[in-house]
């Protein structure tokens, strides 16, 4: 018998169920829809699962697991592979994708590590966008958000998760627009998105792979 790793309860009507890529079956259900029910619903779509986890286990991406010596993922969109060792400093080889990180309380150095690098990608690209753009604002913060790439405040203020870091340069120029774009429009109205497109015609492609590879977030 499947088992879902996450029901989601709600207000809706009807039944869905999805996999994730990380191969998790995500259930979304009515408030008062039964165990039984639900159990029915994932027997019918059993074929549809197994087909979908599987193409999820030959996908590259993972949850970290708590040895984390190996793991793979997206830094600027390119596969970095995790090796611990017993140094001090977090070494970076661009030619390899290796990140040497200290064995000690790795998961909070790489982190903190992530972080600083996201600050420093982020307000370079925000300073060149924004004097294009004829745009101003009073900030810049990275932040460690998980429900949204970046945002921006009532006063302007950009705050940026630091788990955009895991997407290619042109995406994060990408969100970096979309939010600049907020200075002058509050809404995504049509005018919104026509400055948006003026300064990245292709934005709906951009767009797409944040939807595609939202469940990055979950990482770290």
């Amino acid at each position: 018998m499947i088992q879902p790793d996450e029901i989601i309860r709600s207000r809706r009507r009807t039944l869905s169920v999805s996999v994730d890529v990380f191969g998790r079956v995500i259930v979304r259900a009515p408030l008062r829809c039964g165990e039984e029910r639900i159990f029915a619903f994932l027997r019918e779509k059993e074929g549809w699962i197994a087909r979908r986890k599987s193409e999820a286990e030959a996908s590259s991406v993972r949850l970290p697991s708590g040895n984390l010596d190996g793991y793979a993922f997206l830094l600027l969109g390119r596969e970095c592979i995790i090796r611990l060792y017993g140094g001090a400093n977090i070494r970076f080889s661009e030619g390899t994708g290796e990140i040497f990180l200290p064995a000690s309380d790795p998961e909070k150095r790489l982190t903190n590590w992530l972080k600083r690098n996201a600050k420093r990608i982020f307000s370079g690209i925000a300073a060149r966008r924004a004097a294009e753009m004829g745009a101003s604002y009073p900030s810049l913060s990275v932040t460690s958000a998980r429900t949204r790439w970046g945002s921006c405040s009532y006063n302007n203020a950009l705050h940026f998760s630091f788990r955009l870091l895991y997407a290619p340069s042109a995406v994060i120029d990408y969100v970096v627009v979309h939010e600049l774009a907020h200075t002058f429009h509050r809404n995504h109205s049509r005018q919104f998105w026509a400055t948006v497109e003026r300064f990245v015609p292709d934005y709906r492609k951009k767009r797409d792979w944040l939807k595609e590879k939202s469940i990055l977030m979950q990482i770290f």
